[in-house]
């Protein structure tokens, strides 16, 4: 078999070889890098809400474990000790992402469900706490109800609250 020989040492056919060479030419280049670009601000983009959701999730879950904490030790607490009242638990900076969050409960007494007057949703424990049960069936059963709710206003200043209600069997009574 023959090989076939390239001369290169004519000026013409180092132009052919050069131009006959694919590559990408400036516009191409331009255009990709538009493309990328695109496709980057997406991404950034679904990074920032998913860090916004997990911020807020992570408020959600703090609020939600405040809010049961109340009610647990509502649990432990003999019936004729439970008591309303609220505090402002000692703000764990690592944990809470230096948010300061308030809690409040309300107990009643012979009581299957709790109503609050003008309930706006926040941790004033001054709010009346009200009896939805019947008074006639209510005090033939000797349970009282808890609600318990945690508050917190956000790094933009909106307020946020869980709020959680319980039943507590009187343990003295037997059936």
């Amino acid at each position: 078999m023959m090989r076939q020989i390239r001369k290169f040492g004519s000026k013409n056919n180092d132009r052919k070889n050069l131009c006959s060479e694919s590559a990408f030419t400036l516009i191409e280049v331009m255009v990709a890098l538009v493309v990328l670009l695109v496709g980057m601000l997406g991404v950034i983009g679904m990074q920032y809400y998913s860090v916004t959701g997990n911020t807020a999730s992570r408020e959600l879950r703090i609020a939600t474990n405040l809010s049961e904490e109340i009610i647990e030790q509502m649990k432990a607490t003999s019936y004729a000790g439970l008591a309303s009242g609220s505090d402002n638990p000692a703000a764990d900076i690592a944990r809470s992402g230096g948010l300061n969050f308030q809690r409040a409960w309300w107990v009643l007494g012979d009581c299957l469900s709790i109503t609050l007057a003008n309930d706006d949703a926040s941790c004033n424990a001054a709010l009346a706490a009200n009896c939805d049960s019947d008074p006639d069936d209510a005090s033939a059963v000797p349970v009282s109800a808890i609600r318990a709710r945690a508050c917190w206003n956000d790094k933009n200043g909106a307020t946020h609250s869980v709020t959680l209600d319980s039943l507590r069997w009187d343990e003295n009574v037997i059936p």
